[in-house]
């Protein structure tokens, strides 16, 4: 079974939640260091053959146009993450349209194609923004993958594996995090922190399972987590502990998942022609 293998494709300095790094008029006073960690991404997923979704931020589509074009020629799905990286719940319904039409506008006059693919920064879609569906939808999307079934990140009753959702705009699919069970929690394992904290063997085995039972997992990975380099910032405990805690385990992670799994586009593990 082929599991979606994604990229939240953002620079390091895209934190949520944090004063002086949520302000997009300060960004152009930061290294940019977003080409050639994505370089390196692209070239780990050519070595294994593996094709992707990029969750591609409006902001860096408009700075580097390029970058975007090398990506759709390597044959992966090109999604959009928003345009300046807002948690949905931080937004009004206007904003968030706003926000939304800005980047999928600047992604598709990069590629020449339609955008049909969504993920909040931070998963951010909540009980109380009902409304971000049939935006979506309404704007085109066909697939949302920002829900996780996990108390106070998300909603404990949202979907363990992959459904649709009708709106008032027509049918969207909802790909939510991958999370296991343990005890009465749903605990994501297969992307970011989560992934860096747990035994790659556990990885592994649980998406084997979880595939055997005929469901399929979603991995991502954000760029900057395979940078060793990228500049310091001071966060508060809990951002610093989730942006630096165990980066050197990322590469070599992902290496055997895509050694010893398969992946495919989101598009395309969802079956969606468009």
């Amino acid at each position: 079974m082929n599991n979606a293998f994604t990229v939240d494709l953002e620079d390091w300095y895209h934190v949520c939640n944090v004063e002086e790094l949520s302000d997009p008029s300060l960004w152009d006073s930061y290294e940019s260091r977003v080409v050639r960690n994505t370089e390196t991404v692209l070239a780990l997923l050519r070595e294994y053959r593996v094709k992707a979704t990029f969750f591609v931020l409006g902001y860096i589509a408009h700075k580097e146009p390029g970058l975007i074009r090398t990506i759709r020629k390597e044959g992966h799905e090109i999604a959009t993450h928003g345009f300046y990286h807002r948690r949905v719940f931080e937004m009004t319904e206007d904003e968030f349209e706003e926000d939304m039409g800005r980047s999928i506008e600047i992604i598709s006059s990069i590629t020449g194609e339609r955008v049909i693919g969504f993920r909040a920064p931070e998963w951010s879609i909540r009980k109380h923004t009902p409304w971000a569906l049939d935006i979506l939808r309404k704007l085109g999307i066909l697939y949302d993958s920002s829900m996780v079934p996990l108390t106070r990140m998300g909603e404990r009753d949202y979907p363990l594996y992959p459904v649709k959702f009708n709106t008032r705009y027509g049918d969207i699919w909802e790909f939510p995090l991958t999370t296991m069970r343990l005890f009465l929690e749903n605990l994501p394992f297969t992307g970011g922190l989560p992934l860096r904290m747990t035994p790659y063997f556990y990885i592994v085995s649980k998406i084997k399972i979880m595939n055997r039972k005929g469901h399929p997992a979603i991995v991502y990975i954000h760029p900057w987590e395979i940078d060793s380099e990228r500049p310091k910032i001071e966060l508060p405990l809990s951002r610093r502990f989730m942006h630096y805690f165990n980066l050197k385990s990322t590469s070599q992670k992902i290496r055997g998942l895509l050694e010893h799994l398969s992946f495919a586009p989101v598009r395309d593990v969802l079956g969606i022609t468009a």
